[in-house]
Formats: C-alpha cells, structure tokens, sequence
C-alpha cells in the first residue's frame, strides 16, 4: 500500500512538471512568432533550444513509466 501512495505521488509531480514545462515551451514560441525572432535566438543559441526539448522528452519518458509502474498490479 506504502509503495503504491509513493507511485501516485512520483506520478501526480511528474505530470505536473510535465505540463508546466509544456506551458512554458509554449509560450516561449508564442514570444518568438509575436516578435517575429526565432526559438535559438530566446534560448540564447541551438544549443540550449535542444535542452530544452531533451528535458520535455525527459519528462514524457519519466511520465509515462511512473504511470506504467502506478497501474501495474
């Protein structure tokens, strides 16, 4: 019972961070179409704008797990 509460935290946090990096990724490309500049330009460089997308697919993978682990018998 102890193991699945913690599984449903993991969860509940990861999904949240999820969604908050999502919402902010977002607005960072409503910003550059707005302003008329590019993603590489906000995040200082291509290579900060390929962080950011290895963290949201970071997330995902770690969101998709916890939730594998939280439904499994």
């Amino acid at each position: 019972m102890k193991k699945k509460i913690i599984s449903g935290i993991l969860f509940i946090l990861s999904v949240m961070a999820l969604v908050i990096s999502m919402k902010l990724f977002w607005n960072m490309g409503l910003y550059a179409d707005e302003y008329g500049t590019s993603p590489s330009v906000v995040y200082q460089g291509e290579f900060w704008l390929y962080m950011d997308w290895i963290r949201l697919a970071l997330l995902s993978i770690i969101t998709i797990l916890s939730g594998i682990k939280l439904f499994q018998k």
